[in-house]
């Protein structure tokens, strides 16, 4: 037992308590005795002034922010997000078509089974089909587009785009452009119906103004004179804004994009067009739009009949043969044994954390290869330096650098012999960009 309940004890055993001086001697006795010395007491602090109210206010905040640090977890901060990189390498063709029926016969008319073996081969190539207000959001800077894509827009507002062009858009899941003349929407006949119109539109169908008479903008005027020519230019400003005005009241929606009437137009026809709201101007000129294409003046191949010459044009890029020259390979394709055609690495739509990462395309199982015909393609990149083993029938490339953007998309074309067509498998994965800005675990 410890000393000082000795003493308390003691002190009970006294019996009744004495007065305070004498419990004071006899517990000092039985200190001594027991060879406790007794604790000195303390003297008494200074009384501190009284605070403030402003050193009050103070404390208080001090105190929250000490508590409030105090509940806080310390969890390691989490890495910023990689900042957005536009990619404005990327290349898009416009395709335009006319009318639709059975059988072609003229050049705004196509035959439906053409129409559907064309979006067949845009399809089985798996070069994306998107809309056109894509294309402008990354002309704007908002988004990036992929590499290489295609838009499908139709002019004049024909009712044969409804009966043969739309079911095969809405069965592929292929976003479509319309541009429509005032006096050529819901007025019976083969022209398109305001319902006819409605329901597209809820399947990928964005619509476009392509004027109020569908009229040559550049038209001479009536006489040149100061009078005539400002009468001109007020029926041109007519044609472009009534035309949107009629379009937006009627849909409910927000007409952005002008087609020129057969194609034809200048520079201040473009101008007026830009100044009235349009964000995009499209043309008849075969010619694929870049990042650097005016939007005034975006190309557009326009499919003549059932000729292939400027489909064939729109669909190749970047010295690639265009989509019906190949024959394309789905990544998943098997042998007759159920084996994987092409064994690829990283595999389709893989999220892998390497930003330099191997590509690796096994041909084993394909049979004989033409190794001058091996091309591989990096979007964003073009052609690479891909080695080719004989031996193991392998295809390998290793990023020299660290890839910036999410999405990689590869393509490999190769001829098994040169008689034959170029066959062409295509793939993506994704770089888990967070992922790949993490520390390195130690």
């Amino acid at each position: 037992m410890r000393p000082l309940h000795l003493i308390l004890l003691a002190t009970l055993a006294l019996g009744t308590l004495p007065s305070c001086k004498r419990i004071e001697d006899k517990l000092r006795r039985l200190a001594e005795q027991s060879g406790v010395t007794p604790k000195p007491a303390e003297p008494a602090k200074p009384a501190e002034p009284a605070l403030t109210a402003e050193e009050q206010a103070m404390e208080q905040k001090l105190q929250e922010s000490t508590l409030l640090q105090a509940a806080a977890p310390n969890e390691p901060e989490a890495p910023k997000a990689p900042e957005f990189e536009l990619n404005k390498s990327s290349v898009v063709s416009i395709l335009g078509y006319h009318d639709f029926r059975e059988r072609g016969g003229s050049p705004m008319l196509i035959a439906a089974s053409k129409f559907r073996e064309q979006m067949q081969a845009i399809k089985d190539s798996k070069i994306p089909v998107i809309s056109l207000d894509e294309v402008m959001a990354w002309k704007r800077g908002e988004k990036n587009i992929p590499e290489e894509s295609i838009v499908i827009t139709m002019d004049d507002g024909w009712e044969g785009v409804h009966t043969y062009a739309y079911p095969v858009l809405k069965e592929f899941g292929f976003p479509f452009t319309i541009y429509l003349y005032k006096k050529y929407v819901n007025i019976g006949g083969r022209s398109l119906s305001w319902a006819q119109i409605k329901e597209m539109m809820q399947n990928g169908c964005t619509v476009g103004s392509h004027s109020v008479s569908h009229d040559n903008l550049k038209k001479k005027p009536k006489n040149n004179s100061p009078a005539g020519i400002a009468e001109q230019q007020q029926w041109i400003l007519t044609e472009l804004k009534e035309s949107r005005d009629f379009l937006e009241q009627n849909l409910k929606i927000k007409c952005t994009s002008f087609a020129y009437p057969f194609g034809i137009f200048d520079d201040s026809i473009m101008e007026t067009g830009l100044q009235i709201g349009y964000e995009s101007l499209v043309t008849v000129n075969g010619q694929k739009v870049t990042w650097d294409t005016p939007n005034g003046k975006l190309g557009r191949y326009i499919v003549h009949g059932d000729s292939d010459t400027n489909f064939k044009l729109a669909t190749s890029f970047r010295g690639r043969g265009d989509v019906s020259a190949n024959k394309f390979l789905l990544a998943d394709a098997k042998n007759d044994k159920g084996e994987p055609l092409i064994q690829l690495s990283p595999k389709p739509d893989a999220v892998i954390p390497d930003r330099m990462p191997v590509i690796v395309a096994d041909l084993g199982k394909i049979g004989t290869v033409l190794p001058e015909s091996i091309k591989l393609r990096i979007a964003g990149v073009g052609t690479v330096p891909a080695v080719y083993d004989p031996a193991t029938m392998k295809v390998r490339y290793e990023f020299p650098y660290r890839l910036r953007r999410e999405e990689c998309a590869v393509s490999l074309s190769f001829q098994r012999d040169a008689a034959q067509p170029a066959e062409v498998v295509s793939w993506r994965f994704k770089i888990d960009l967070a992922a790949a800005y993490l520390p390195a675990a130690q």
